[in-house]
């Protein structure tokens, strides 16, 4: 059984971060007799790609953004937006990123926080076709994810990477718009295959490495957990940001209306749930935006969580959905064990803002619970804890160069 040493690395700020190198497989975790986490080997299932013919996306040298591009992101995002020698993230809602890696600018998920309140983010759909983003990133086609994918991908050509359904909705979405067929898919699966816990590799890009996603679950409630012993979690709910910006315009609350039940409104999205993992140097990223129950003796789990202590790398950044459907049986336990098996040495939470009355109470809320709950891990990552609205578009930065990157997260698959 491999051991990991008694004490943890920690962080005095937000930017002591590490990087590893590729290192052997890892099994789910096991209790080790000094109470410590420890691992033992498994073989991640990593298949071949369900897009064989995809043709990767240019490589950043080769792409010509143009001055009124340029004037967008130099407007939405800051100037060098796209520097090479960095990794960027600006938040904008719920699961939802712009990211800069590599000189490419692309989304994790799409949507504008519009419902029953409107302008909560600054950022509008508008907006996201404006900068002109390489590719779309989608976790899951559920509406709060996906509404906005195919009227970004319509006006910008960026390509939708996600499951078949996500991809047919999303050229649903542009062909209202007149845009139909001006952009690619990197379709992942279907509804049932791959299943979950498997991997596949990814080129995206010419000038990058691949990119892994690993099909998941989407976040459900088990009434089997309560009798097992857990506990809903319990917040009170924001009321403010919604009543201090009402949605009274009539388009905006028929297109919110109209998206609620894309891909099964609330059930198992028909597209699947994809977790990505992004490489660039030594700096990994590790990003989700549900958080499935994966539990011992959960469907799927021990895979899930090999494919989770496995990734290439391992995982320096972690952005994942801390509040999900679990969360009415069994608290933060599934989000915790996201983190528990993907070892980051930071952790940034997403879907945990106010952007659905009584679902999205707002970040505040959640954040002593949350705090308490990664205390529990053996080896817990230090924090960028997210706050709406306050840090919707303050971009957290990482350089690739930094030395920091080379050093081993405790308790990962990269530590000695």
């Amino acid at each position: 059984m491999k051991r990991f040493p008694k004490r943890a690395l920690t962080l005095g700020t937000v930017l002591l971060l590490n990087a590893c190198g590729d290192a052997e497989p890892l099994s789910p975790l096991e209790t080790a007799d000094d109470g410590r986490a420890a691992v033992a080997a498994c073989t991640p299932n990593i298949i071949p790609n369900y897009s064989p013919g995809w043709t990767p996306l240019p490589a950043a040298s080769r792409l010509d953004i143009g001055a009124e591009v340029q004037a967008a992101r130099d407007r939405v995002l800051g100037p060098d937006a796209t520097d090479p020698a960095q990794v960027k993230l600006w938040w904008f809602g719920v699961a939802s990123f712009v990211a800069s890696m590599g000189g490419h600018l692309f989304l994790l998920d799409a949507w504008e926080i519009v419902g029953i309140h409107a302008n909560y983010a600054p950022m509008t759909r508008e907006d996201l076709a404006a900068i002109k983003p390489d590719a779309i990133f989608i976790g899951h086609g559920h509406f709060d994810h996906a509404a906005d994918m195919g009227y970004v991908a319509g006006r910008s050509g960026a390509a939708v990477v996600g499951g078949e359904a996500t991809c047919a909705l999303a050229r649903e979405q542009a062909a209202r718009d007149g845009n139909e067929g001006r952009f690619p898919c990197l379709v992942l699966g279907d509804t049932a295959v791959p299943a979950p816990g498997t991997v596949q590799r990814l080129k995206v890009w010419e000038d990058m490495a691949d990119v892994s996603a690993l099909r998941h679950i989407h976040s459900s409630a088990d009434p089997a957990d309560l009798a097992a012993g857990g506990t809903p979690l319990v917040f009170v709910p924001e009321v403010l940001a919604y009543l201090s910006r009402l949605n009274t315009d009539p388009q905006e609350i028929a297109w919110f209306v109209e998206s609620i039940d894309d891909e099964g409104g609330v059930g198992q999205p028909t597209g699947g749930a994809w977790a990505y993992h992004f490489r660039v140097g030594d700096f990994t990223l590790l990003w989700h935006d549900s958080a499935g129950p994966i539990a011992e003796g959960k469907n799927g789990a021990e895979d899930i969580q090999c494919a989770l202590e496995t990734l290439p790398g391992c995982v320096d950044v972690h952005s994942g959905a801390i509040v999900s459907f679990g969360s009415l049986t069994s608290g933060l336990r599934d989000a915790r064990l996201y983190v528990e098996h993907s070892h980051p040495r930071l952790s940034m939470p997403n879907h945990h803002d106010a952007w659905f009355p009584a679902l999205g109470p707002g970040a505040e809320s959640y954040e002593a619970q949350w705090r308490a709950e990664i205390a529990k891990l053996a080896h817990p990552p230090e924090l960028d804890y997210l706050n709406d609205p306050d840090d919707y578009l303050r971009p957290r930065s990482f350089r690739v160069d930094d030395p920091l990157w080379k050093v081993p997260m405790a308790g990962s698959a990269c530590s000695p």
